[in-house]
């Protein structure tokens, strides 16, 4: 393996990731807001319209996913165009931590990770814009990039260089602030900052630097946005609301729809990643002894990632980002340090004669740049933004039916990616707060399903809907049969028999076309919309 082969390599490896990046950015600009984004949009609209969440509204996700998008929306605009933005700003700050935790290893290694995780990420689809994960997946990298440049900061060593002890300490805070953001997205990362202090401080010690203020600077920094948190919620006067919906609500709604562990097993890693992972491994294994604190951390996020994943138990494609993001992290540094042609200057020390672990590298390399990203890249423009399908349906029989007149008086049972979108665009406040209909119409049995239609059942009563849209998704997808046989109304046989008394079956629509926004095709939803007899 030649220095020349390598350098013509890099750089037009290079080329071709920022073309890949620039054709992504520019050709899929008109992304539409649907699946999990337009719901959370809709949330903070029913808080502007003075609903309070998880007391009016029944919702499991963490209170800074609703005030980040929350933020966004108050500042520049509750469209599509604006999600987008937002999308690729998280990839972009994603990147430039990528470049910051990679700068003593390879600007061509950052350059890899972050266009392989961006173009990944666009070719998973429209349904993943903006998704909590990713933006978690960005908060953690943020903290790596401060603790890493903090600590990478010797006094000692370069006594010529102005580096107050507090500068770095502040650094090690700047991680767990991030890392606490991180946590009140979602809670599955709430030991990852202890456990990477903790070999912060080991790494400190062996360099006989003080490291107590490194483990309460970052404990205290972890900790502050998660008692702001707690001020907000105190505030909001949702508390109780709060506690209960993590305590009880949460822990019932992972139990719907869950993939089983083998499931889960076989898709840790996505699938097109898996040539570019295989390719590394043996690299992993023969150089035991390039294991340095920094890629410990790393590793540390890995698991995480992946422990994340396996405690969502859902196997969708947004839960790998933390793992696939640190992952292609290990796997760039990696492959550039075993083909940097004078390794003295790595932080990484190491010795070998072998010319497989170039020539694995060098194809390493080349497989994720040509077919991860230039398939990722292509997989993502060839997908039907267009197709609104659904949507323009449902507009036209809602308008059909009053229209803005059906505001407070309609009821979506759905998941997230139906009837909820639509209700958005056209801004009409449901008759409830229930945004799933998975709690009311599961198969799986428990007091919080009992309490829910209880609470449900309630809520009609006392504002019975004009209007109900009922979808044909269900979340106890492994019971679903073929078709659109809407088999979920029959698990609650009390409001079934309410609906069949009371209402009529006014319109059934099945959209024409396969939706191909995310990462493989799916048939379409359908929908069934009842009218309340007395309505004319």
């Amino acid at each position: 393996m030649s220095d020349r082969s390598y350098t013509i390599t890099r750089t037009l490896s290079s080329v071709f990731l920022v073309g890949c990046l620039l054709l992504f950015v520019i050709r899929t600009w008109h992304w539409p807001l649907m699946g999990d984004a337009a719901l959370m949009h809709y949330v903070v609209f029913l808080m502007d319209r003075g609903m309070a969440p998880y007391r009016d509204i029944v919702d499991p996700n963490m209170p800074t996913t609703l005030l980040i998008e929350g933020a966004v929306m108050h500042l520049f605009g509750g469209n599509s165009l604006t999600w987008r933005l937002f999308d690729l700003s998280l990839l972009a700050i994603s990147a430039i931590a990528m470049f910051v935790i990679c700068r003593p290893y390879s600007r061509f290694a950052a350059l890899f990770a972050a266009s392989l995780f961006a173009l990944i990420h666009g070719r998973d689809g429209l349904v993943e814009l903006g998704q909590r994960d990713l933006t978690m997946t960005a908060c953690l990298l943020l903290g790596y990039a401060f603790l890493f440049t903090g600590l990478r900061t010797d006094p000692a060593a370069h006594p010529h260089k102005n580096t107050r002890p507090s500068m770095t300490t502040l650094m090690t805070a700047l991680f767990g602030f991030f890392c606490g953001i991180a946590t009140t997205i979602k809670p599955s990362v709430l030991f990852l900052a202890p456990a990477v202090l903790l070999l912060a401080a080991i790494a400190l010690r062996g360099r006989q630097q003080p490291f107590i203020a490194h483990l309460i600077a970052g404990l205290l920094g972890m900790l502050t946005p998660i008692l702001l948190i707690l001020v907000w919620l105190h505030h909001q006067h949702v508390t109780a609301d709060f506690l209960r919906t993590l305590t009880q609500l949460l822990p019932y709604f992972l139990l719907l729809g869950p993939r089983s562990y083998p499931h889960l097993i076989l898709h840790s890693i996505s699938s097109v990643m898996l040539p570019v992972v295989l390719l590394w491994l043996p690299i992993v294994i023969v150089k035991k002894d390039w294991i340095t604190w920094e890629r410990a951390a790393l590793l540390v996020a890995v698991l995480f990632g992946l422990a994340s994943f396996y405690l969502q138990r859902k196997g969708f494609p947004y839960h790998r980002y933390p793992s696939e993001a640190f992952l292609l992290l290990l796997i760039a540094i990696d492959f550039t340090t075993v083909l940097e042609t004078n390794p003295a200057h790595w932080r990484l020390r190491f010795t070998t004669n072998n010319k497989l672990l170039p020539s694995l590298a060098m194809a390493g390399i080349v497989v994720g740049v040509v077919f991860v990203a230039g398939g990722s890249t292509a997989h993502a423009l060839w997908q039907d933004w267009r197709n609104q399908e659904f949507d323009t349906m449902l507009r036209a029989d809602l308008n059909r039916l009053g229209g803005e007149k059906l505001a407070n008086r309609l009821q979506c049972l759905d998941m997230a990616d139906g009837c909820i979108p639509t209700l958005y665009n056209m801004r009409l406040v449901q008759s409830t707060g229930y945004l799933y209909d998975c709690y009311l119409l599961s198969n799986q049995p428990g007091a919080e399903r009992d309490r829910s239609r209880e609470a449900f059942w309630q809520a009609i009563m006392k504002n019975s809907p004009a209007v109900f849209v009922i979808s044909s998704n269900d979340c106890d997808s492994a019971t679903q049969r073929p078709g659109y046989a809407y088999q979920k109304m029959s698990r609650w046989p009390q409001f079934d028999d309410y609906l069949q008394a009371n209402y009529h079956l006014d319109a059934e629509r099945i959209p024409p076309h396969m939706v191909n926004s995310g990462s493989s095709p799916s048939k379409p939803l359908g929908y069934r919309i009842y009218v309340r007899n007395d309505v004319k």
